[in-house]
């Protein structure tokens, strides 16, 4: 079965336009790891970054990576979309789309290595592994040292002290998607579940993902009143992504398959849109508005970023 959507040939306009859209928000949202990426290596450290936001995003760019791939090279898969959606009609993932996944859980995975990798440098120099920028929250939350390390109060649910080790909340939410989609694919072995319904539980727990993994960076914004060691510069990148990605989907699905059910039928890409540009608006706000005083205070003082002694 071929695998490359079919277009009607008098949409060469739109067609250039969803190239375009596809192309320019693949730049975009791979552009906006890179940040982070190059600002842990600057500094050698990850504090000021939310573990459970390390450790939830490759999975859920996992989970996109197996929707979108599978969804766009899977005969069963494409077989039972037309099942549900009319003969002629084929999921809405575009070669942007599988690019960007798959490019995404390698870059997202490479900065998980990271927070282990400088973790443990940190720790054989017998240095503190916390940075400045931490101090407000350890004190906050009644922190104190043993052997070390900080440990924060026993309460606090929210955020892991420990930069290396997600919360407990994560941990459990970690086993219960794995779990979930363990189950499932056993079900699609015994023939009681659709191999398209695996893969939109994958899309499914993307959206979780996505939905959760930047509320504990906000809150451990919040509690440092400061975005250090957060780069805001992925979080721009973001949101134009985000806007390009819709774009193309609704064009694609309304004007050039004339078919609005489309949009809807890719939950993972108009899902992953629309929470991508809620939270790149509230670190934006954290940013530029609630902390925006912050690194300008610090920065006469050899700011969090300082690694001279």
């Amino acid at each position: 079965m071929e695998v490359i959507n079919t277009k009607p040939s008098d949409h060469q306009f739109w067609n250039a336009v969803v190239s375009f859209c596809g192309i320019a928000y693949f730049v975009a949202w791979s552009y906006s790891f890179y940040p982070q990426l190059i600002l842990n290596f600057k500094r050698k450290r990850t504090t000021g970054l939310s573990p459970d936001f390390i450790y939830l995003n490759p999975l859920g760019f996992l989970a996109l990576t197996i929707w979108s791939w599978g969804a766009y090279f899977s005969p069963i898969a494409r077989e039972q979309y037309q099942e549900r959606h009319g003969e002629g009609h084929f999921p809405e993932i575009s070669k942007s789309d599988l690019a960007f996944s798959l490019h995404a859980f390698l870059i997202s995975s490479i900065t998980l290595g990271q927070v282990w990798w400088y973790a443990r440098l940190n720790r054989a120099k017998k240095s503190d592994i916390y940075g400045r920028e931490e101090d407000p929250l350890l004190s906050r939350t009644h922190g104190r040292r043993v052997d070390g390390d900080e440990e924060g109060v026993k309460g606090d649910k929210m955020v892991s002290v420990e930069p290396t080790k997600p919360s407990v909340p994560c941990q459990i939410a970690l086993v219960a998607l794995f779990s979930a989609a363990g189950i499932s694919a056993l079900l699609v072995w015994s023939g009681k579940y659709q191999f398209l319904d695996w893969l939109y539980l994958d899309s499914s727990i993307k959206l979780i993902i996505s939905a959760v993994k930047y509320v504990p960076q906000v809150v451990l914004n919040w509690k440092l009143r400061s975005v250090e060691g957060f780069a805001i510069g992925q979080i721009i990148c973001d949101l134009i992504g985000s806007v390009l990605s819709f774009a193309q989907l609704v064009i694609s699905s309304t004007i050039i398959n004339n078919d609005p059910s489309g949009i809807i039928a890719n939950p993972a890409k108009l899902g992953l849109s629309f929470l991508s540009l809620t939270f790149d608006l509230v670190f934006i706000f954290q940013k530029y508005w609630l902390f925006r005083d912050v690194g300008k205070e610090e920065e006469g003082l050899g700011g969090a970023g300082d690694e001279e002694d």
